[in-house]
């Protein structure tokens, strides 16, 4: 077999870099190309890492792709493609794809865009919470159900955790309203709102609110769930109610205005060095027997958000070409949660660090 061709978009940003790390250390046999703007960081970049070399794309460009000296065989886009110009430029060209930037509007856009293209290979659409892990434990945990009623995510995010610049794409969306699935019928809600205790580790129990993540939509369209339900608290819940309140007097939609670009940011993206980063998982339904059953689970990366992301975008990677020995997905469009080796994916995890265990 040929050695796999990686590129890795954004290669050298915060998730980026340690997407390649990750994968030069558990697929050494990869030709990994490390993207990005600039070819003088990027290949500095390559530099430290064994079998791997830069290259320069700027996914703002009208084909992206068009002067790479050869073709990848996989593109990891760890860069927002905002005019999904990337994405396109791989599905025409037939090159297989991971995505971890897209937050549900552009996610539905991606997906009716590729429709019109014939596809003869995979997209992984993992944009859900950390690139696709959380849909990927919820799954496992799924399949001892015979029905599933409800999918609850609710994430404990650290404030001065590590983050990249466009992790905080969500803050003009925290205005917007958005839909969930509950009993089988979608209904619109409000960020920040309906508050509820979620028993987090540390016995910790925080107050958490409605969030928007594509979770809510994959979750409900690839395992029949009749519910999904995402929410997310700060570890500083002065924050979080601070947010509360400068969403409950309209003081966040003013400031949602292109005006406040800055102001935004500036309440939100205050990165640190790294912190654990939490997600508690509960699927509720019907067991296989017939009888009435729930599940909790605790997913705990040790080193940061930005680690479970990567985490989870190299999860995804080796399932797209089969490495480690990976069930590959056929041609077309399909989300983390439809992998037909849920347990392999988890145990990739479990190898990178990621902690899951069932909760009380």
């Amino acid at each position: 077999m040929t050695a796999p061709r990686i590129l890795v978009v954004g290669g050298y940003g915060v998730v980026g870099e340690q997407i390649a790390r990750l994968l030069a250390a558990r697929n050494p046999e990869a030709e990994l190309w490390i993207g990005g703007r600039s070819i003088e960081i990027a290949a500095a970049l390559a530099g430290q890492i064994p079998g791997s070399r830069g290259v320069r794309i700027d996914v703002d460009e009208a084909d992206p792709l068009s002067a790479l000296p050869e073709q990848p065989g996989l593109v990891v886009a760890a860069a927002n493609d905002s005019e999904d110009r990337l994405l396109l430029a791989a599905a025409r060209r037939g090159i297989a794809y991971v995505d971890i930037t897209r937050w549900t509007p552009r996610l539905h856009r991606a997906i009716e865009r590729l429709s019109a293209v014939e596809m003869s290979a995979p997209a992984v659409m993992a944009s859900g919470w950390m690139a696709g892990v959380a849909a990927t434990v919820a799954a496992r945990a799924a399949q001892d159900f015979s029905r599933i009623d409800m999918i609850e995510i609710d994430i404990l995010y650290a404030l001065k955790d590590k983050a990249g610049p466009n992790s905080v794409e969500y803050a003009d969306q925290l205005a917007v309203p958005f839909t969930i699935w509950s009993g089988g019928k979608p209904r619109i809600v409000k960020p920040l709102t309906d508050p509820k205790p979620v028993r987090f580790s540390g016995e910790r129990t925080l107050e958490c609110y409605r969030f928007d993540t594509p979770d809510q939509f994959t979750l409900v369209h690839a395992l029949g769930a009749a519910g999904a339900s995402s929410r997310l608290t700060y570890d500083d819940q002065n924050a979080a109610k601070f947010m509360r309140l400068l969403m409950a007097s309209g003081i966040w939609s003013l400031l949602s205005l292109p005006l406040f670009r800055r102001v935004r940011r500036a309440i939100l993206y205050n990165p640190g060095e790294g912190a654990p980063h939490e997600v508690s998982i509960r699927v509720s339904g019907q067991a296989l027997d017939g009888s009435a059953k729930e599940s909790r689970l605790s997913v705990i990366d040790p080193f940061s958000q930005t680690h479970m992301t990567a985490a989870g975008a190299v999860m995804q990677s080796e399932r797209i070409l089969g490495l480690r020995g990976r069930a590959r997905p056929g041609p077309g469009v399909s989300f983390p949660e439809q992998a037909a080796d849920l347990e392999t994916g988890i145990a990739a995890l479990r190898e990178m660090g990621i902690r899951i265990e069932s909760a009380s």
